[in-house]
């Protein structure tokens, strides 16, 4: 019905053909006239990355080393296994542990496997539920639907599940039973800044934060979704998953660890600047949100485009159709990593297509006060696991061409995988 009032290209539900159409047919700005309800304010504790990132590191790295064993095993589910990858290594973040969710191979805990799908289960609801009219219509009632049943019930197991985690931590810390990853870990940290005077978190909003940021968004959500399109890029496209190996190999031979394996350095944007142009350009052709926020305007005075603008008017931001422009992009539907290696940057600089090159269009994490609190920690354990893969698997696709691909819309976008095939490297 909207489309056909207001002329809006069918359909949201499919952002990579919809909202090029948009701007094709309405300009850079317009006007919907949609009824939007204000977005809170996020909250989170500060984790200063850049000082504990170096602590970080050794298990994410093992994680992936170990997640990365089980690929071959997860072939006809890859969907579940990079979900199974991003939990395991926020795991590993978080709490300092090796869950071992990912490889279906390896023991684990029963409740890791629960708390994922739970977690899952809440996330491809709570979309549903925002999508279907007479969910929404109950929810104004007051009514509460099986469906929102189903969502409330899978939210108390991960609750419930999370707070025992958590529970088991702090004793363990009080003992001093810690293993070296533990101490170093995200939990441990900020733990000790809650006992500090002027540290201003509650433990019981420690608890929230560590459960928000550990389960939805990081373990379920953009990170697994993330690392599925650059998987899926990688795999169709032989010639720059060639390219990207014999870059992160010689990183390992140069850079790595003693026995051969990743560490910090050798993912640094110096040594290895093709990984960073892959995961930027999977970011341009396909991002997990093509709308990028929507905020209320809290005064009065702004001009958009020669728009004015008022206090209380609501304003989306959507960046995905300027990098599928071919005035900015050469050949914007092909799969391209050099564009955003150095010198390519550098050639665009004066030239209207450097708008691209906008740090608000290069990762799916937002920028500003409401970026996600852990953009840095994801945007890291996207490079090691997908350059594991690459170090450890030639992935083939059965699938050439991404207009060929088939997704969907939970709260971010999901590839669906069709089968790939993963060759040992020698």
């Amino acid at each position: 019905m909207l489309p056909q009032l207001s002329g809006i290209p069918d359909s949201p539900l499919q952002p990579f053909t919809f909202w090029p159409a948009v701007r094709q047919k309405f300009g850079d700005f317009y006007t919907m006239d949609f009824l939007v309800w204000g977005t809170p304010a996020g909250t989170g504790m500060e984790t200063s990355p850049s000082v504990y990132a170096e602590g970080l590191a050794p298990g994410m790295i093992q994680v992936a080393q170990l997640a990365s064993e089980g690929a071959p095993a997860s072939a006809e589910d890859l969907n579940a296994y990079v979900k199974r990858c991003a939990f395991d290594m926020f795991c590993s973040i978080m709490f300092g542990q090796l869950t071992q969710v990912a490889d279906p191979s390896t023991p684990t805990e029963p409740e890791n496997q629960q708390f994922v799908a739970g977690a899952s289960s809440v996330l491809s609801l709570s979309v549903e539920i925002l999508l279907d009219p007479k969910e929404i219509l109950m929810n104004y009632l007051g009514m509460e639907s099986a469906k929102s049943q189903r969502t409330f019930e899978a939210f108390d197991v991960c609750w419930e599940i999370a707070q025992k985690k958590i529970a088991s931590f702090e004793a363990r810390k009080i003992e001093n039973q810690l293993t070296d990853l533990e101490q170093n870990s995200y939990l441990a940290r900020a733990l000790d800044r809650q006992k500090e005077p002027d540290g201003g978190v509650s433990v019981r909003e420690a608890h929230e934060v560590v459960f928000a940021v550990a389960s939805f968004f990081p373990a379920v959500d953009s990170t697994s979704a993330v690392l599925a399109l650059n998987m899926f890029h990688v795999a169709r496209e032989p010639q720059v998953q060639e390219k990207l190996f014999l870059e992160l190999k010689n990183s390992v031979e140069t850079a790595g660890s003693k026995d051969g394996g990743l560490t910090v350095e050798a993912l640094s944007r110096q040594i290895v600047p093709y990984l960073h142009a892959v995961i930027r350009e999977t970011q341009r052709l396909s991002p997990t949100s093509a709308l990028y926020l929507v905020k209320q305007i809290d005064t009065d005075g702004i001009v958009a485009h020669g728009t004015p603008l008022s206090k209380g008017d609501v304003v989306s931001l959507e960046g995905f159709s300027i990098g599928m422009d071919p005035q900015f992009v050469e050949n914007p539907d092909e799969f391209r990593p050099d564009r955003w290696l150095p010198e390519a940057v550098a050639s665009r600089k004066g030239t209207p297509s450097e708008i691209i090159d906008h740090p608000f269009l290069k990762e799916p994490f937002s920028q500003g006060a409401r970026k996600c609190p852990g953009s840095r920690v994801a945007a890291n354990e996207i490079q090691v696991m997908l350059s594991q893969l690459v170090l450890d698997w030639k992935m083939t696709s059965p699938i050439a061409s991404f207009d060929e691909t088939t997704y969907s819309m939970c709260s971010a976008v999901e590839v669906i995988f069709p089968q790939l095939t993963f060759e040992a490297r020698v």
